[in-house]
């Protein structure tokens, strides 16, 4: 029983063990770039995990850097995204505003499902998140708490 449970869990965690990936490179490019290292969140790992097994509104992979106090030019973070994606995902949306700050949100069809990879920069921080979601479970979370859309 016990080595059925090192099998079961050893497999739940292959997909939070992926390849070097857009993410992977986006957040190793930010960190040479801006001089930072991403914030240590402490106990994420886990909370990846639960993700991946319990799949919250439809989401089955969570992936997250914070940077604090990292400093880069909005110009540069957006090209710096841009490249990390490539072909393979497509801009869904851009925002950059006048005092500096950034957010870029990007999409990739999974089969069923749907990356987004989204990377924000603001005067001082910056993060970056990964999800895989079913759309209709999310869809079906967000219309249950009554938000618009």
């Amino acid at each position: 029983m016990r080595s059925l449970l090192v099998i079961v869990v050893l497999f739940a965690g292959l997909p939070l063990a992926s390849a070097a990936s857009e993410f992977d490179w986006l957040v190793r490019n930010f960190a040479r770039d801006s001089g930072q290292s991403a914030s240590y969140i402490p106990l994420f790992g886990l909370v990846r995990l639960a993700v991946a097994v319990i799949q919250p509104a439809g989401t089955s992979e969570l992936r997250l850097a914070v940077f604090e106090h990292a400093r880069l030019d909005p110009a540069r973070f957006r090209e710096m995204a841009d490249q990390a994606v490539g072909g393979s995902w497509k801009p869904m949306i851009r925002v950059r505003s006048r005092d500096g700050e950034s957010t870029n949100i990007y999409s990739q069809e999974d089969g069923q499902r749907l990356r987004l990879l989204i990377a924000t920069l603001d005067k001082e921080d910056a993060t970056f998140v990964q999800v895989r979601v079913k759309p209709q479970e999310l869809m079906k979370f967000v219309d249950r708490r009554g938000w618009k859309h």
